[in-house]
């Protein structure tokens, strides 16, 4: 759902329409695109990654689409090795494993719109 809200920007007052989505808001001005993490606009500080990221779970950095996928259920995976690519705002993002694991499950395919920490794969780390 969007929301018009009030930007401050070089001292002058905009309005863009904004929506929130996964936690961030997201804003278009002067065609170009914006995204902040609103706990980082309400407390002011940087989360830590690490919290929030696992190895063994490939999540969608950004709301986009599946554009390309490498890899099939049980298949074995090393570190490093390219899972999917995605298409956000015009670039193009490819995820890579973390680790080297097999691939437990798929939960995208290819065209597939996706949000912000939309889990793509799961892995089970290879002991």
């Amino acid at each position: 759902m969007k929301n018009n809200f009030t930007v401050l920007i070089n001292g002058q007052e905009k309005t863009v329409s904004a929506e929130i989505i996964d936690k961030k808001i997201w804003f278009k001005l002067d065609e170009q695109t914006y995204s902040y993490d609103l706990i980082d606009l309400v407390e002011g500080s940087r989360k830590s990654k690490a919290a929030t990221k696992s190895p063994d779970k490939i999540l969608a950095p950004m709301p986009g689409k599946v554009t390309k996928v490498f890899v099939s259920e049980k298949q074995i995976v090393n570190k490093g090795d390219a899972l999917l690519v995605m298409e956000a705002m015009k670039m193009e993002y490819t995820l890579k494993a973390d680790i080297s694991a097999s691939v437990e499950k798929l939960f995208a395919k290819v065209g597939d719109q996706v949000t912000l920490g939309y889990l793509l794969i799961q892995l089970k780390e290879n002991k």
